[in-house]
């Protein structure tokens, strides 16, 4: 399956303390495995979004250092608008 064309919107991780750990996940959703975490503040480029089981957006994140995977929506606060 050929992938579509992806136009980044550039994101920061949010939480209610700077510095929070944000698990990074391999599935849009809290019962995959996080194989790395983010830090509130830290900047992020949006990929894709989805709708999970949970009724939570999730979004398909790139770090800086290239590192990827999925966020829960709440976590996410994009800075494109």
């Amino acid at each position: 399956m050929a992938a579509a064309p992806v136009v980044a919107e550039p994101a920061v991780l949010a939480g209610a303390q700077s510095g929070s750990r944000v698990n990074v996940r391999s599935g849009p959703s809290t019962a995959t495995y996080s194989p790395h975490y983010g830090l509130v503040g830290d900047r992020v480029w949006i990929i894709n979004q989805v709708v999970g089981n949970d009724g939570y957006a999730w979004f398909y994140v790139r770090f800086a250092s290239g590192a990827e995977g999925w966020i829960r929506g709440d976590f996410i606060s994009p800075l494109g608008h």
